[in-house]
């Protein structure tokens, strides 16, 4: 794509710096290596499907296609309007100061845009440690212990690294939701948490040498649940179910709510065909989680995982899988322990156990089976 071209479309409203700055050593994308290919970065996608992006800079901005690092733009301009039919390729816009603002999220690294299906996708690329910055504020409370804030740093930097390995996309590594793990960007930042990020540096949690997939949730209610028990298919070694006696001081260690027979049929209406009146409602369990649900109705019946039947609804109402069920007249009353999953690390447990004087490393051994704790590259 040639200049010209680009800025027939890139609209531009410029700030000029008059003063003379000399950029500092650190400015913009470094030579050698290009970005794409170091793994000491991570690729999140920020935003889907957006239909108009606005990236915002306070200093010298630099513009360039990320397939050949050909530069389209060098110069003071610090913001860029661009719809999602004026995008053909990828952009990546870079700052001097390493912070960037696009659609109102400020985050640090660079930004790319990449047209996917007639949309603008999002993602930032930034640091490992800058991504964990704006994840564990996100994840937990800031003003938790210190051991279970680093606690909470090396099972999310392990999760991020578990997931670069096993990366199929070609354009990002995971996205900012609790489809992975929830990232705001540098607005959310802490000085606790960015210390916690900081003194674990480079530490991760290994099985057979490999990153593991460190699954954390806030309360398990009194014991973790093995992963193949909550997701088909997964069966790891080191998420196995664990006695924690720590989180009782958790606000959701218990919790009790009512699903009614409208409230049911409503859902899955949404999800299935066909469905007749409700006439029983069954519940398998394993290791104290719902594992099944098998609904019968007038037209049939229906089977399916205890999760998928939780996340029917909204995940905050049936808080775990980890309950007991009463059949009313008009519903069902649920009774139950925990907030999450149940896999892998309980963070109010951690915490408790933090305040008992563990250490982090201490913690992450109780939650997660046989694992390593060590210091990571993934440099080529």
């Amino acid at each position: 794509m040639a200049i010209a071209h680009v800025f027939r479309w890139l609209l531009i409203i410029i700030f000029i710096t008059i003063a003379g700055c000399v950029p500092p050593p650190e400015y913009m994308a470094k030579t050698g290596k290009r970005i794409g290919f170091d793994n000491d970065y991570i690729k999140i996608l920020l935003l889907r499907d957006q239909l108009k992006v606005e990236v915002i800079t306070t200093t010298r901005t630099k513009v360039i296609q990320p397939a050949n690092n050909t530069i389209v733009y060098n110069g003071d301009a610090k913001r860029f309007v661009l719809f999602d039919n004026q995008l053909t390729q990828p952009l990546q816009f870079e700052s001097w100061n390493n912070e960037i603002q696009v659609n109102g999220i400020t985050v640090r690294g660079m930004i790319q845009l990449h047209p996917v299906v007639g949309k603008i996708q999002v993602v930032n690329v930034l640091k490992m440690n800058e991504y964990l910055y704006g994840v564990l504020p996100s994840e937990i409370m800031s003003g938790w212990p210190e051991e279970v804030l680093k606690a909470q740093a090396v099972a999310a930097r392990t999760y991020a690294y578990y997931h670069l390995m096993k990366n199929n996309s070609t354009y990002f590594d995971l996205d900012a939701t609790n489809n992975f793990q929830v990232y705001k960007g540098k607005a959310v930042e802490t000085e606790a948490t960015n210390k916690a990020v900081d003194a674990t540096a480079g530490i991760i949690m290994t099985y057979n040498n490999k990153p593991i997939l460190a699954y954390f949730h806030s309360t398990c209610g009194g014991k973790t649940t093995d992963d193949k028990y909550v997701w088909q298919g997964e069966d790891l070694p080191y998420l196995t179910s664990v006695v924690c006696p720590y989180c009782k001081n958790s606000p959701n260690y218990s919790w009790q709510v009512e699903l009614t027979l409208n409230e049911i049929y409503e859902a899955l209406v949404k999800r299935y065909k066909g469905i007749g009146k409700i006439k029983a409602i069954t519940l398998g369990r394993q290791d104290t989680r719902v594992t099944v649900v098998k609904i019968e109705h007038d037209n049939g019946i229906i089977r399916m995982s205890g999760n998928d039947f939780r996340l029917m609804f909204d995940a905050k109402k049936i808080k775990s899988l980890y309950f007991e069920a009463k059949q009313t007249r008009t519903g069902l009353i649920l009774t139950g322990h925990g907030w999450g999953h149940g896999v892998g690390m309980c963070q109010w447990g951690a915490k408790e156990m933090a305040q008992q004087g563990m250490r982090f490393d201490q913690i992450l051994k109780f939650y997660y089976k046989g694992i390593r704790i060590m210091t990571y590259s993934m440099q080529k």
